[in-house]
């Protein structure tokens, strides 16, 4: 099985580019002749592996390259701006006349309302999904909101980014681990820039925990989490922030924790939430887009009930059972994968014709 993933690759961190990296893991533990199609800010190339497909000129000379040499192409976006919508058409044009459609994951959450904004935008949408032969949705909202772009029903899957025998925990950063011996209960924040993902909200909810707490600490990482109104709060207040770190190190972070907490106010399924489920940490989340069971909901936007969420999480037993997944969803992909070659009457064969070597497999 040859496949080709389209989208960001770690570094930088973030929801979907940690997943990409672990379906590639996945699917070559798999058997699977995979190649990443980093279309992110990261420009990463590994010659075989990963290829630089930033700009329009790159991802069309990969796009066509991966098509050519017979690979499925699978794409990873948000589905919620201009951009991402162009890079599913273009992608969805890539290939050889009666080669198998690919596979299109949507991600954001934010993705139901920029599509129900005005229908130039449903129009665009619809004509991206018809070249591909599925259409995955993270959560039943955005699989809705691609219905009523047009999208027929039976092209639409609903399925977890998610995999948790590719969870892979790393060294805990020193710095955390001694934080950790000094507080206690122990609270964990993967934050992004933008009032998407809710610092302000969980900097009041901290300072209320505090007031019942006062040994309490929160170690909060990601791209904004080191200049933040968290930050500012400091050692002091109770509050390390680690910045961007490793997927690796980040996973040791939220199993050192007691709690771990996702206050946005808007979500697809996020990967933190069901890495930090696998450990049986309890988790506090905002009401919104897809949460597991385990979660300890609040309203979102309600700083005052995540704060008392929180101190209900600390009340939890230390060490459940992990939650996770009774079939790893990457098995569903795989089948999907399968069938979809299985309805193509074209070979999985190279072209015959040479491509250039930065592009072979």
């Amino acid at each position: 099985m040859r496949i080709a993933l389209v989208g960001d690759y770690p570094p930088p961190f973030g929801g979907l580019s940690v997943h990409v990296r672990a379906l590639e893991r996945a699917l070559r533990s798999r058997g699977a002749d995979v190649r990443v199609l980093d279309i992110g800010k990261g420009d990463h190339y590994e010659p075989g592996r990963i290829l630089r497909a930033r700009g329009p000129v790159s991802f069309a000379r990969e796009l066509a390259a991966a098509a050519a040499w017979g690979y499925l192409l699978h794409v990873h976006t948000s589905g919620a701006n201009p951009k991402s919508w162009l890079v599913a058409l273009g992608a969805s044009r890539a290939r050889r006349p009666f080669a198998a459609h690919g596979v299109l994951t949507l991600h954001s959450g934010l993705s139901p309302a920029w599509l129900a904004g005005s229908g130039d935008r449903r129009g665009l949408a619809r004509a991206a999904c018809t070249g591909y032969g599925r259409v995955i949705a993270v959560n039943g909202d955005i699989a809705e909101a691609v219905m009523r772009c047009g999208v027929p029903a039976d092209r639409i899957a609903v399925l977890p980014a998610f995999s948790p025998s590719q969870v892979v925990v790393g060294p805990l950063p020193p710095e955390a681990g001694a934080f950790r011996r000094q507080r206690a209960p122990l609270f964990a924040a993967a934050l992004a820039p933008g009032p998407t993902y809710g610092e302000d909200l969980l900097d009041e909810a901290f300072a209320v925990v505090r007031e019942r707490e006062p040994r309490a600490g929160l170690v909060a990482f990601g791209p904004c989490s080191a200049g933040g109104p968290l930050a500012r709060r400091g050692l002091a207040g109770g509050v390390l922030a680690l910045g961007e770190i490793p997927n690796e190190e980040a996973l040791a972070t939220m199993a050192a924790a007691d709690v771990f907490v996702r206050p946005t106010r808007a979500d697809g399924d996020a990967v933190s939430v069901r890495e930090a489920l696998t450990f049986g940490r309890p988790v506090v989340a905002s009401a919104v887009g897809h949460r597991p069971p385990g979660c300890l909901l609040f309203p979102v936007g309600d700083a005052r009930a995540l704060a008392a969420q929180m101190i209900a999480a600390t009340r939890l037993p230390r060490d459940p059972a992990p939650l996770v997944p009774r079939k790893d969803p990457v098995d569903t992909l795989w089948a999907i994968y399968a069938a979809l070659g299985r309805a193509s009457p074209v070979g999985r064969g190279p072209a015959a014709h040479a491509q250039h070597a930065s592009s072979r497999p």
